[in-house]
């Protein structure tokens, strides 16, 4: 590989002008940095990333930790895409992983990312513990949770408002007439469980119906996870006559299910997260839309907050998501 020396020699110039043409660390004369960085790209020359983030303590990479990458759901993509345009701004790499929130996973991606001394970390938390979370935040690494409230750590948060929006989309079924609104959340969602259940308590409680426990069912975090949750519904009596689900992967199971037993007219479902494939989709589907973009910038950038100022004030923000109305016909 050719060296700074021989860029230096080719340019006819210093090595510490070379060191600062490369690395932008000061002023060079426009005549010095052209000579320099035609001979760079002759020699094919490239900084060494590795040895300057040795010199300079920073590897200017942030690693990222989403339940899935391959999903129908739109959201965790709309996320990572607002925080990688925030931190590339910044001349930040993304690194990105998937746990299928499970926690053996996402603790052999931070022990990889402790391993290539990432400056911070972007987490959708899996539930359970975990050592290599624990020591990475020991070790004074910023960490930002992204979508869920942190379990029995302390750290950075940037969510939208799970309470809120399921209130939203129950007043919402409820002020169509519907009595028994069944509520379908994911497993192993942490914070998000919880806070579906509370705005669905309340929402049902406000309209003067009662948050049935039967009324209630969990799925994993997949097509079949939907399904086999709305059959647990169906099977019992009597029927809900709408079902708020959690998000739109269990969303396509719960279609599924009442499909199956002829009852896709008759129940309606309202999802949260939204796709612009709904808009085709053969039954209206009115959805709590997440302002997923915004989310994910929003948690670059308390990252980077993080990074200039460690000992700063820990925030928690939660953004407010809005109901987005289907009808027949529409």
């Amino acid at each position: 590989m050719p060296t700074m020396h021989e860029v230096a020699r080719l340019a006819n110039v210093s090595i510490a002008t070379v060191s600062a043409v490369l690395n932008r660390s000061s002023y060079v004369s426009p005549e010095l940095m052209k000579r320099v960085e035609e001979a760079a790209e002759k020699l094919d020359y490239r900084v060494n990333l590795l040895a300057r983030s040795l010199k300079q303590g920073s590897t200017q990479t942030v690693g990222m930790l989403i339940p899935e990458i391959a999903m129908l759901d739109p959201f965790f993509g709309e996320v990572v895409q607002g925080s990688e345009i925030t931190l590339r701004a910044k001349n930040y790499s993304l690194l990105l992983g998937q746990t299928h929130n499970r926690v053996e996973e996402q603790s052999r991606h931070i022990a990889g990312f402790r391993a290539r001394s990432v400056d911070g970390l972007l987490l959708f938390q899996a539930a359970g513990h975990d050592e290599e979370l624990e020591k990475l935040m020991k070790g004074g690494k910023a960490v930002v949770f992204v979508g869920r409230l942190p379990d029995g750590l302390r750290g950075d948060v940037v969510a939208t408002d799970i309470e809120a929006g399921t209130y939203l989309g129950v007043e919402h079924l409820v002020s169509k007439g519907h009595q028994r609104v069944a509520l379908i959340t994911q497993k192993d969602s942490l914070s998000v469980r919880e806070f579906r259940l509370k705005g669905w308590n309340k929402a049902c409680t406000a309209a003067n119906r009662t948050a049935d426990p039967n009324l209630h069912a969990e799925g994993d975090l997949s097509v079949s996870g939907g399904r086999l949750a709305a059959l647990h519904l169906l099977d019992r009596k009597p029927l809900p006559d709408a079902i708020f689900v959690d998000d739109l992967v269990l969303c396509i199971g719960v279609v599924q299910a009442l499909q199956e037993r002829g009852l896709a007219r008759r129940i309606e479902v309202l999802s949260s997260d939204d796709a612009d494939w709904l808009d085709v989709f053969h039954i209206p589907i009115s959805t709590i839309v997440q302002p997923s973009h915004e989310v994910g910038v929003m948690a670059a950038d308390l990252l980077l907050k993080r990074l200039r100022t460690p000992n700063r004030r820990r925030e928690t923000i939660l953004l407010k998501p809005t109901l987005k109305i289907r009808q027949k016909g529409k």
